[in-house]
């Protein structure tokens, strides 16, 4: 059985073990140590990174009652070996496992509602809860966990037998008959895990919610704990001073100049909305066949078609077709009418130019091919006739 050092000893960057077995396997070698402070993936938490006698560790699994180191090259059977530790990745994890025990057991102690799935990602971490979570939940729950960690609480690992068990009020996902670990964070939660997590809250640094959205009848937040959440502020502060640069706003304002920037474009959008419709009845020039109308344009949008032809039937033109020429032999129509089923006109249009498209009795629009324009124009003349 491998000793898991990690287990007692969360701070272990370095160590010294024996090599056990080493075999090749698909990718590299499965190296069994004696010992190893090297986490195995486990609890929503990746495996450690590191290298032992220098060569890379390319991932750690737990299979019986070893733990497997996956390496880069084999090691020497029986040879003493010094394992090294990404000490930085670890500890950022342990930061954010822990934030997420605190978050956990705030959101339990609160609400009563159980975390029911857990992914810890290098980016964010995502923890999913039994009951939904108001915004204003949400930032309650944002500020009695802060809360936790500037009160600096315990964080202690402990191995309570089956009978003491049944007497303790934890967290679990699953029953554990044998093999219980408990992390309890003082006065905040006690919940089973396999992972190592630092000695006080203290060290957890911030929590960050991010977002928090429904999921399957609860609450699925996104947060951030430790180093990874100052890096995201540090990112998020840059960003901050280059819209105050760019805006010429002080910081508390960059929201308002924001909106000010946005309600601003939002009416310069409609203004050029309505100065493209206009010009394009400059461009859409009208001929006319029987009670209706027919015009053939280019470079024309379907949207600005639509305008035209309502204007013209405002304006008491009973049947309009509209055609704009948009690349090569394609075409794009618009059908109106207030005196007959336009979509008579659209099924000969369809037919005689490969086109589709349809709508309703008074409207349509579609997309058609002719390599001939004049026979185009023709076909619609008799249309309208």
């Amino acid at each position: 059985m491998t000793e898991r050092i990690y287990e007692h000893d969360s701070y272990c960057k370095e160590f010294k073990a024996r090599v056990l077995s080493c075999e090749g396997i698909e990718g590299g070698y499965a190296v069994v140590l004696d010992r190893t402070a090297f986490f195995a993936e486990g609890g929503g938490q990746a495996a450690d990174e590191g290298e032992i006698n220098g060569v890379k560790v390319l991932d750690v699994q737990i299979e019986g009652e070893n733990i497997v180191h996956k390496t880069e090259r084999a090691l020497e059977v029986g040879s003493e070996v010094t394992g090294r530790l990404d000490w930085e990745l670890r500890f950022s994890r342990m930061q954010s496992h822990s934030g997420e025990h605190v978050v956990s057991g705030v959101v339990h102690s609160l609400f009563g509602y159980d975390n029911v799935g857990f992914h810890m990602s290098e980016a964010v971490m995502t923890v999913d809860f039994s009951g939904v979570l108001s915004g204003e939940d949400i930032e309650r729950v944002e500020e009695y966990s802060n809360r936790a960690i500037y009160a600096n609480e315990s964080i202690t690992a402990s191995y309570p037998s089956k009978e003491e068990a049944s007497a303790l009020e934890y967290r679990s996902k699953k029953e554990i008959t044998e093999g219980l670990r408990l992390i309890t964070i003082e006065n905040v939660d006690c919940c089973a895990c396999c992972a190592p997590h630092p000695a006080r809250t203290g060290e957890i640094g911030i929590i960050k919610i991010i977002d928090a959205y429904p999921y399957k009848q609860g609450t699925r937040i996104e947060m951030l704990a430790g180093i990874n959440a100052l890096r995201d502020y540090v990112g998020l502060n840059k960003s901050n001073k280059y819209l105050m640069g760019v805006l010429s706003a002080p910081r508390e304002k960059v929201k308002e100049a924001v909106d000010r920037q946005l309600e601003a474009a939002g009416e310069l959008r409609s203004e050029n909305q309505r100065i493209s419709k206009e010009l394009a009845l400059c461009k859409v020039v009208p001929v006319a066949v029987g009670d209706g109308i027919y015009a053939v344009s280019e470079g024309v949008l379907q949207e600005e078609l639509r305008y035209c032809s309502n204007t013209f039937l405002e304006k008491g033109i009973n049947t309009c077709v509209l055609l704009s020429k948009i690349e090569g032999e394609n075409y794009i129509y618009v059908v109106s009418s207030k005196a007959r089923d336009v979509r008579e006109i659209v099924s000969v249009l369809n037919k005689s130019f490969n086109g589709k498209g349809g709508g309703k009795a008074d409207y349509a629009q579609g997309k058609l091919t002719a390599a001939s324009e004049e026979y185009l124009i023709k076909t619609v003349e008799e249309i309208l006739k």
